[in-house]
């Protein structure tokens, strides 16, 4: 049999796409699950995700589809930033009186004075210096943003944050003075299945591809593709698949293993950079974090960089009996140092940082759990638009489109994944008359 399309992926990239095609097609996804980076775990009773991640978007018709297709919560965002002991409300320069008084003023005086106002920000950090100044760069954005990346910034462009928006004098002198104002507004609500994970989200994407005839298959190994007159010819484990069209949703890394492209676009791919992750998870009897989700911890003697309270997200992710499930993010590149370590390790460093903090008490630990994602963030190094175009267009003139945070080499939450796929099906739906 021969498809119309065939998907390589089963992620949120490939199952949307899918479910948005007129045209039959095939999704291959090498794990014995659908859902990818967007994929949920269980813990105990708890299902949690590689993220977390949650619903909401500034596209209203790809929010309205997400916060439709399953039952939701809809939450309100109590996300802190935990610097010197003080819990700062999210995003920082909203609460500066949080700050001890050194701190606060410094940071209000260099937002307001600020030398680097009219200097376009050729890379993260001057961006950074531009928008918010000398004080709120150094004492929060540049540590953290070293901690998640596992880069420096000043090698970083600005593609992750020229989206960020500059706050009013009004709010940050108002912040300062310990008048409540808030930021990133459209992140101020979300969504959040009710039950069941992420993976209520992907699983119902899978459940729409099927219903309009979409062949959705897991456990398969790709072998190798091999273009052909007519299409291209894709080689399993224990078959051959035909499809006049293949897209890529797998990482492009894990792509070119499949391809014999020549040396210079190999180079190329080589000089790609992206994070690793570790989820490892920690249930407790008690903590010290109160009603709060997501919790910001800049401090470089502490391993994560996020730590999310599961609890928050409604009642069943809270333990039958009490207590809470939090989630430790710890952001590694590939054959780094954190990179050798070992799971116990990892777990060991999240605990005596917990400890530090004063999150946790030790005695208080039920379980933990890890989890590894070998591709998790995108690193937007100063090449990278340069280096991704060049991959792209060429995936492009061997017929291949691209579709998902990896495949396109972009730091794409969900919602904008989406907003992709859906733009793309049309486009071929346009182009490709239904059977």
């Amino acid at each position: 049999m021969t498809f119309e399309y065939a998907i390589l992926g089963g992620g949120v990239a490939g199952l949307s796409l899918s479910s948005f095609l007129d045209g039959k097609a095939v999704v291959l996804e090498r794990q014995d699950t659908v859902g990818g980076l967007s994929r949920s775990y269980s813990m105990n009773g708890v299902d949690y995700d590689i993220g977390p991640h949650i619903i909401f978007s500034k596209n209203k018709e790809v929010l309205d589809l997400h916060s439709t297709m399953v039952e939701t919560n809809k939450i309100r965002r109590s996300n802190q930033i935990v610097f010197k002991g003080r819990y700062v409300k999210y995003p920082f320069e909203n609460d500066l009186a949080a700050l001890e008084p050194t701190d606060r003023d410094y940071c209000l005086q260099e937002f307001l004075n600020n030398p680097y106002e009219n200097y376009h920000g050729s890379n993260m950090l001057q961006f950074f210096l531009s928008v918010f100044g000398e004080g709120i760069t150094h004492l929060y954005l540049q540590p953290y943003n070293e901690k998640i990346w596992k880069f420096d910034p000043s090698c970083m462009d600005t593609q992750m944050v020229e989206r960020i928006p500059k706050p009013p004098r009004e709010d940050v002198i108002a912040s300062a003075q310990g008048v409540a104002t808030e930021g990133y507004t459209h992140q101020l609500y979300y969504h959040y299945p009710a039950k069941g994970g992420f993976q209520t989200l992907v699983n119902e994407y899978k459940d729409r591809a099927e219903a309009k005839g979409q062949d959705v298959r897991t456990s398969v190994n790709v072998r190798s593709l091999e273009k052909q007159p007519n299409g291209w010819k894709i080689t399993t484990d224990t078959d051959e698949v035909y499809a006049k069209q293949l897209i890529n949703c797998i990482p492009i890394h894990e792509l070119f293993k499949l391809l014999s492209p020549p040396a210079e676009i190999k180079s190329t791919l080589d000089r790609l950079l992206y994070n690793s992750i570790y989820i490892v998870m920690v249930q407790v009897k008690k903590d010290t974090i109160g009603e709060h989700f997501a919790l910001y911890v800049p401090d470089k003697d502490v391993v994560f960089h996020r730590l999310s309270k599961l609890n928050y997200l409604g009642e069943s992710y809270c333990l039958p009996d009490g207590g809470s499930t939090l989630m430790a993010e710890v952001t590694f590149r590939p054959n780094s140092y954190l990179a050798t370590l070992s799971e116990a390790d990892i777990v060991d460093q999240v605990i005596d940082g917990l400890v530090k903090v004063g999150f946790i008490e030790r005695e208080d630990i039920l379980d933990t759990q890890v989890k590894v994602e070998r591709y998790a963030y995108v690193i937007y190094d100063l090449d990278h638009r340069k280096n991704v175009d060049v991959l792209l267009s060429y995936l492009e003139e061997q017929g291949i489109r691209s579709a998902g945070r990896f495949a396109e080499f972009e730091y794409l939450n969900t919602d904008g994944v989406v907003e992709r796929t859906l733009k793309l099906a049309r486009s071929l739906n346009a182009s490709t008359p239904a059977d």
